[in-house]
């Protein structure tokens, strides 16, 4: 495989077809007060899963920038009263957007067809599977690598000054992980704890969440030797809802 596929739907073996015209339903999750996160796995081929990590090692790592946001020392040397800390998002990976039309990275992108694949109707079929209410075709698309020691802090993806999200929105992410990758686990919050944690490191995956709640990465481990070459890409697709939520389910 020399390109993306135009349609999303190629990269999908039979399982993955199957799973996803009938997947599980975000809002029964939320009835029954569990996190509204899906995850399907053995859904695309290792032989393609493979090839999309070579296209991306080869294409898309050479142009990505880093996304580097540690914790600010004020949080410490600041702070007036005990307990009284709190943390924003903190985060160390690689990443590229699909926002200007001139970036060497965007043209990386549509050079091996990603760009088309992360446009295609069934992109945006499968975050629709999901859920009862209709979906913007149009999504905000980013493309993730972590690399050893990489990670993504708590945060709940809340935006309550946006108001076409300020509700909530749908991401879809595409997980791939070479085989210098030991782990990486989601770990994301159940009933008010942060208490489940998902290995997003192992086969070739796709998950799905109703945003806002809480959750983070914990920092990439490599296998004993390979820390130079440890990579999890992360295909991300935001998706608002059309009309946008009129209320907040958290």
């Amino acid at each position: 495989m020399d390109r993306f596929p135009a349609e999303f739907d190629d990269l999908l073996n039979k399982r993955g077809r199957r799973l996803l015209a009938d997947p599980p339903q975000l809002e029964a999750l939320l009835d029954r007060k569990k996190t509204p996160i899906v995850v399907f796995e053995d859904v695309i081929d290792r032989g393609v899963a493979s090839d999309c990590i070579r296209l991306l090692d080869e294409s898309i790592h050479p142009v990505l920038r880093r996304m580097h946001v540690p914790i600010a020392r004020e949080t410490v040397t600041k702070l007036k009263r005990n307990y009284g800390e709190s943390l924003s998002k903190t985060v160390r990976v690689k990443t590229m957007t699909f926002n200007s039309p001139r970036s060497k990275a965007l043209e990386a992108a549509r050079e091996i067809g990603l760009t088309t694949m992360m446009r295609s109707a069934s992109f945006h079929r499968v975050a629709q599977a999901v859920t009862g209410f209709n979906l913007n075709p149009e999504c905000n698309r980013q493309v993730i690598c972590y690399e050893t020691g990489d990670y993504s802090g708590p945060h709940n993806d809340h935006h309550p000054e946006s108001e076409g999200i300020c509700n909530g929105f749908i991401d879809l992410h595409v997980m791939f992980a070479n085989d210098a990758v030991a782990q990486q686990l989601l770990v994301y919050e159940e009933r008010g704890y942060l208490t489940r944690a998902h290995d997003v490191s192992g086969k070739p995956a796709i998950a799905v969440y109703r945003l806002p709640f809480w959750h983070y990465t914990t920092p990439l481990t490599a296998r004993r030797g390979r820390e130079d070459h440890a990579r999890r890409w992360l295909l991300l697709g935001s998706f608002d809802y059309d009309p946008p939520l009129k209320k907040l389910r958290y």
